[in-house]
This record gives structure tokens, C-alpha cells and sequence, in this order.
């Protein structure tokens, strides 16, 4: 068997050679090269905009503007929607255009893009465009974002969306009868997700089949395909998107951006190829950002400490536009919140609002790692207050694997797990009992030490009520197993997990079966990878093509077997006649009878799956300096049923890593203009090997029963569970100070300030 082995990634000997093929490698030889003008300004309205230099520059091909997209037939995005049980009021969402055109709203929005035989040309000619504002105030700043300038005159308060959840009115007879209220402020940071490859794409134009194509790296070539052909105002078909390697997305690269459009109306005007790749500085400027929130959180607890109610009312910021990821991120899974808790009533308000920066979005977790922050902090303020230990109180409110199933105040159904298990296997794993002597140690040392603890939930292969179909098929020939997902890779090692289930399915070695995905144009449908669903949904929907395979090849089986096909079995790559000796290979079968066949499938998983667990570190701090050492750091993570425990180490380490790249320095800052302070390395600081300390990842299996693998995700439980232990273990090393908690990110500067402001 090949499921549940550490089998090693198929794909790395290729990347690691160089020879991996990106969007950039991709660029035919007579590709023209575009760039941008961007907006230097957050605010402001074009009084000049001359581009006739540019136009006059040399190799210059074309220069296309915000009329030239409406001659072309483009529209704007779509308009972002939310369901109407949960809006309160109304939704505010201006036209997104993808090229701005009397006013622009945000540092680096595109004006106009300029394409050239070469890209040194295309540059130049950019310096030649002549452009002139009236400034505006710029609005960047989260917590003034109510009475600040109105980034649209139209939105009152800069208020796009109110949502409401849960039952308020059980809430509030929760806090009035309370023995305990514990309220506080909690903010959490915006980051970006600076993908090791940076957003690019080139796009052509087919006379003979009359559709564009698009070359790109994402994770659901069919979604941008639709996303696409909506924009371009044409039938969802006549825009082919081809994705091969893709180094990296984390959810940026799910959907349509401004830039796509001006591409291809440049390729069919010019009939050739045209390229765009963002250089990193521009990556800072114009890719999506995530997370920017402020939440202020109400926990109720009866004298015994057993939790009563959650008050949660969160504003998020979201940007000059909005566009479907940027809203749902900031509610859509805010419902983890409960975390695995009982508490019987909850009631959250979620209101978005406008500012003068780049939109935010998808990225990895999408609102989990805010969510489940929200709650592990209060829990741990809520200890701290009424002076109960903060594992004992996790014990005392924690969900009891009889009482799953268990709908939740929010609406999620937990529908297994072991929840206690767990956690007291990850304290034991973490050596919770010997913390007390560290920090002792520690503190001869003259060093702060600090234990943090956090267990979270999240909602894995959603929506709860319907989750999304995926694709599969498989065909099998005397020459192996070709298989077709309609999800996309950008690194998960897809070509080795799925491989290893059909591999087993049919009893053919690894190297016997190949995948194919990330082309619209072959693969005719798909969903795409994110919210940890591709396992569940692609791989449910293998496991039963594999099944209707081994159906169609036993009638075959049974000529040769002189048997009814009902009568046999099949198991490891063999069909076999029960009581007899009579028995044929599979792949003797298919050269036999030189046997091609095939059967796919489209579907969706019977519901949603939990994945949980509990992450463990313990960090030191040095209070003359606030410089913070991670000095362990332990996950226990309940993601049922394992295909490839490697793949499983890698997700798990790698997520870890951008919660904890959060959590102590990562941080996207405007100033009051507006201008990005933060718009490269020397200023946006990321994690590396020598900031963190080796992982202690372990995983337990309880296989949920809503896809047929029984597996539950992995893909963003890392991150989930590193940013609220990272700041419980900051505010637990700075307790002795009076310090219960450090803003994110947890800076030398920002520790040191807090605890300066202690010892005043």
C-alpha cells in the first residue's frame, strides 16, 4: 500500500533541477512586453494624463487606456455579493475597473499599460506618460477609518457591508447574568502573501478558435477562466487559461486581477503574444493583501469558569474596491470563532470598510487564523483575570468527542474528533509539565520565558450547507493510468498524493501513473485548490472513478475467468473468481485485449470536514531589548485520514511559518498619504531558518465521514494555530511585568515598548 507511506515528492527532482516551467518560461520568442503606469498618488483625481511621448517612444506597440478597454468590450469586476440573511443594511461596492480613469483610490492602481517589442522599450516609455493630480485626503488608517476622508462619497462612514451572526439576544442575557465579563481590543495586522513566484501573465489570441488564452500561475484555472471571459464580455469557453508550475499563491492568484484584461485586448489588437511580469516592488504595490482587522471581544463566564457567551464585533479593513474574496475573508469563516468550545451563545457583527489601499483577499486560512485568534486570546486574558489556569479552563469548556456531532452556536457541525485527547497528548509532546522549570532557568539567565497554548478549528472543503464539486478521471491503457483533476497545484505535491491513491486503487507501481491539471482547454471542468479542499473533493472524486473503472475492466476480466463479473473480486491490481485458482492481472487485462478506457466524475463531498489541533511554543524574551528567541514549538493536528505523511510535515511546517512570519514581524504599513512604508524586503521583513526553531509536528487521525478518504485538510492548519500561540506565549514570558498582551506584530520594538510602558 502507497496511501499512508512517506513517499517522496515526484515532482522536487524536476523543480530542484531548474526545470520547472513557470509563467516566465513560458514566454513564446515573439511575445511583446507590457508595463503599468500606476498611480503615485492614494487619492486623487487626473486633471492631465499625456501620453503621446509614450506613444512616440521606440518599439512602442501600443498604449492602452480606459477607453480603449470599453472599445474593447471589457467590463469591470463584477460586484461583489453577500448572502441577504446575513446583510444588515446595505452593500456598498463602486465599479472595479481594471484601469483607473478620472479618479484613482489607492496607491499603485493601473492607469495605463504600455506595450513594446522589448521590455527595456516598454520602460522607457512609461517615463514619458505626463500625469497630474488634485491629491485628496487618503484614508489608511484602520481604527480613523469611520471618522476619517471618505475614500467614496457614496459610502457613509466608508462603510461597504454589515454582517451579522448568531443569536444577540441569548448573548446579552449571557453577559447580564455572568459572573465573569472579560472584554478587550484585539487587532490583528495586514500582510501580504509575497509568493516565491511573483503574479504574472501572458495572453494571446486564437483567430482560428476565436478565444483568448492566458497563460498564469494560479490554483483554479477554471475559476479564472470564468472570471475572465465575465470581464471580457464574452461566453464562458472563449477564454482558455493554462497554468503549469505555479510558485506559490496562498489564495492571491484565485481569481481576476486589473492587470489581465489589458493584456489580452493587447494581444488580439497587436495578434501576437503579450507578456507581463510583476517585478517584486511592483508585487508590493498591486497584489492583494489580507487579514487588516480590529476586534473588539466580550467573553462571559459563570463563577465555576465555564464559558456562557461571545460577543465579537470586528471591523475590517478592506480596501479602496472590493471584490469577492476580500469580503468573504473578513466573515465568510468567522464561525470558527467557537473554537471547540461549548459556549451555547454567540453573536458576531462584522462590518467592512473602505481605505485608500490595495484591496485585500484570500490568503491562507482566510479568516480562520483572525477567528481562532479571537477566541485563544480571550480565553487566555479570561484565565489571567479570574486567576484559573489556562489549561484547566480549556478543559473545562472543551467539547467531549459523545457530543459529536455537535452544531455549534454559529452554525458549524462538528462531526468528529477527539478533542481532550489531543490536547493532552500535545502538552505531553511539549513537556507542558516542565515549563515552570524553564522559565526558572530562563530567568538566571536574565531572560523572560513564555508558554504558549492554542487549540483551533477551522472549516475545511466548505461552504458548510454545499460544498463546491470537483473533477476527476482517470484512463487506463496497456501504457498505465493518466489521470485529470480539475484542482491546481502551486506546490502542495498534487502529482504525488493523487498518484499514490490511484496507484493503490489499481495496484499499479507509482511510476505507472501520471497527472494532468492547470489547462482548461484539455481538463473540461474544476473548482480549484483552496480552502484545504483539494484532497477531500478531487481525491473523493478519484477514489470513485477508480471504483467505476475496476467495474467496467471486471466484465472484460470475466471473459477471460469464464465467470460472471458480479462474481469476482479485485484487490491488489488483480481479479480473482473466490474458491477457484482463476485469476488476471489488471495490466495483463489491458495488454491482452490492448484495452483503453475511461470514466470520470464531478461531484461533491457529502459536507464540510474540521480539521484541529493544538500548537505548543515556548519563546524567551530579553527585556533590556524586547529581541524575542522562539525556543520550541509543538502542533498536534487532527487532519483524519493521511495520504503522505511528508506532504503532511511539509503544509504543516510551511503554515506554521506564515503565522509565525505574522505574528512577529511581517506587517504591510501606509503612512498618513497614504505612500507604502513597507514596499520591499529592506522594509517588509519575512521569516527565515534562523528566526525559528526545528518543529515538533505530529498528527492524529480521526477520519471524518463527509468524503469518502476520510481525510480533513492540512493545507492552512498551520497558520491557524501559530498566531494566536505565538502571542499567547509573548503575553505569557511578559505576565510577570503586568504586560497581558503584545499588538502583532510582536517587533523587538513593539515588545520593548510594552514593556517600558510596564515598568511605568
Amino acid at each position: 500500500m502507497l496511501v499512508g507511506r512517506p513517499v517522496a515528492r515526484r515532482e522536487d527532482v524536476t523543480l530542484l533541477r531548474g526545470e520547472g516551467r513557470y509563467t516566465d518560461d513560458l514566454t513564446p520568442d515573439s511575445a511583446a512586453h507590457l508595463v503599468f503606469v500606476r498611480s503615485p498618488v492614494a487619492a486623487g483625481k487626473i486633471v492631465a494624463l499625456a501620453a503621446a511621448g509614450a506613444r512616440e517612444m521606440p518599439g512602442v506597440l501600443a498604449v492602452i487606456d480606459a477607453d480603449t478597454l470599453d472599445a474593447a468590450g471589457v467590463k469591470p469586476f463584477p460586484s461583489p455579493a453577500i448572502p441577504p440573511h446575513l446583510l444588515v443594511g446595505d452593500l456598498h461596492a463602486p465599479t472595479f475597473p481594471a484601469l483607473a480613469r478620472d479618479e484613482v483610490h489607492h496607491l499603485g492602481q493601473p492607469i495605463l499599460a504600455i506595450v513594446a517589442e522589448t521590455l527595456a522599450e516598454a520602460m522607457d516609455a512609461a517615463e514619458m506618460v505626463d500625469l497630474e493630480f488634485e491629491d485628496r485626503p487618503a484614508n489608511t488608517d484602520l481604527t480613523k477609518a469611520k471618522g476619517g476622508p471618505a475614500v467614496w462619497p457614496t459610502a457613509s462612514d466608508n462603510r461597504i457591508f454589515r454582517v451579522e451572526l448568531g443569536d444577540a439576544a441569548a448573548t446579552q442575557d449571557a453577559m447580564d447574568t455572568a459572573a465573569h465579563r472579560v472584554t478587550r481590543r484585539l487587532s490583528i495586522n495586514r500582510v501580504t502573501a509575497v509568493s516565491m513566484e511573483p503574479r504574472g501573465a501572458i495572453g494571446s489570441w486564437d483567430a482560428e478558435t476565436g478565444r483568448y488564452v492566458m497563460t498564469s500561475g494560479t490554483q483554479a484555472t477554471h475559476r479564472l477562466a470564468e472570471a475572465m471571459a465575465a470581464q471580457m464580455g464574452v461566453p464562458e469557453g472563449d477564454v482558455r487559461v493554462v497554468s503549469e508550475n505555479c510558485g506559490g499563491t496562498f489564495g492571491m492568484k484565485n481569481g481576476g486581477m486589473p492587470e489581465y484584461p489589458p493584456i489580452l485586448v493587447a494581444a488580439r489588437q497587436l495578434g501576437r503574444p503579450v507578456r507581463w511580469i510583476e517585478t517584486r516592488s511592483e508585487a508590493f504595490l498591486s497584489d492583494p493583501q489580507a487579514r487588516e482587522q480590529v476586534a473588539e471581544a466580550t467573553l462571559a463566564l459563570d463563577a465555576e469558569g465555564r464559558f456562557l457567551g461571545l460577543s465579537v464585533d470586528v471591523v475590517a479593513g478592506i480596501g479602496a474596491y472590493a471584490n469577492a474574496t476580500s469580503l468573504l475573508s473578513s466573515f465568510n469563516n468567522i464561525a470558527s470563532v467557537t473554537g471547540v468550545y461549548g459556549i451555547p451563545a454567540i453573536r458576531v457583527a462584522v462590518e467592512g470598510v473602505h481605505l485608500n489601499t490595495q484591496t485585500t483577499a484570500a490568503y491562507r486560512g482566510a479568516g480562520r487564523p483572525e477567528a481562532s485568534f479571537i477566541i485563544e486570546r480571550m480565553i487566555d486574558i479570561a484565565a489571567r483575570e479570574t486567576g484559573i489556569d489556562r489549561v484547566e479552563l480549556r478543559r473545562r469548556n472543551m467539547l467531549q468527542p459523545e457530543e459529536l456531532p455537535r452544531k455549534t452556536a454559529l452554525g458549524y457541525v462538528y462531526d468528529s474528533g477527539d478533542f481532550p485527547a489531543l490536547f493532552d497528548r500535545a502538552l505531553q509532546a511539549a513537556d507542558w509539565a516542565g515549563v515552570a522549570a524553564r522559565k526558572q532557568e530562563a530567568q538566571a539567565r536574565g531572560k523572560l520565558r513564555g508558554a504558549g497554548l492554542a487549540y483551533t478549528i477551522e472549516i475545511a472543503g466548505g461552504p458548510p450547507a454545499k460544498p463546491m464539486p470537483e473533477y476527476a478521471s482517470a484512463t487506463l491503457s496497456p501504457e498505465g493510468c493518466r489521470l485529470m483533476l480539475g484542482t491546481g497545484d502551486a506546490g502542495q505535491g498534487h502529482d504525488t498524493a493523487f498518484a499514490q491513491i490511484a496507484a493503490d486503487a489499481f495496484g499499479l507501481g507509482l511510476e505507472k501513473v501520471s497527472l494532468f491539471s492547470g489547462d482548461t482547454g484539455v481538463v473540461p471542468k474544476g473548482t480549484g485548490s483552496f480552502g484545504s479542499r483539494s484532497l477531500g473533493a478531487a481525491g473523493s472524486a478519484l477514489v470513485h472513478v477508480c471504483e467505476d473503472l475496476i467495474a467496467q475492466l471486471s466484465v472484460h476480466a470475466a471473459r477471460h475467468l469464464d465467470a460472471e463479473a458480479e462474481a469476482l473480486t479485485f484487490g491488489d491490481g488483480t481479479f480473482k473468481l473466490p474458491g477457484t485458482n482463476r485469476a488476471i492481472t489488471l495490466e495483463s487485462l489491458l495488454a491482452e485485449d490492448d484495452l483503453t478506457v475511461s470514466a470520470e466524475r464531478w461531484e461533491a463531498t457529502q459536507g464540510p470536514s474540521f480539521p484541529n489541533g493544538c500548537h505548543i511554543t515556548e519563546v524567551e524574551i530579553d527585556p533590556e531589548t524586547g529581541e524575542m528567541e522562539i525556543c520550541s514549538y509543538t502542533a498536534l493536528e487532527d487532519i483524519g485520514k493521511v495520504i503522505n505523511p511528508l506532504l503532511v510535515a511539509g503544509q504543516i511546517h510551511g503554515g506554521i511559518v506564515q503565522g509565525l512570519g505574522q505574528g512577529m514581524m511581517e506587517a504591510i504599513r501606509y503612512d498618513e498619504d497614504g505612500q507604502l512604508l513597507t514596499g520591499s524586503f529592506m522594509d517588509y521583513a519575512m521569516p527565515r531558518a534562523s528566526d525559528l526553531p526545528f518543529f515538533n509536528a505530529q498528527t492524529a487521525s480521526v477520519e471524518t465521514a463527509s468524503n469518502t478518504l476520510g481525510t480533513k485538510g492540512v493545507g492552512e492548519a498551520g497558520t491557524v494555530g501559530a498566531l494566536p500561540v505565538l502571542s499567547s506565549a509573548i503575553a505569557d514570558a511578559l505576565a510577570p511585568l503586568g504586560v497581558d498582551h503584545v499588538t502583532l506584530p510582536a517587533t523587538p520594538s513593539a515588545i520593548w515598548e510594552a514593556i517600558r510602558a510596564a515598568r511605568k
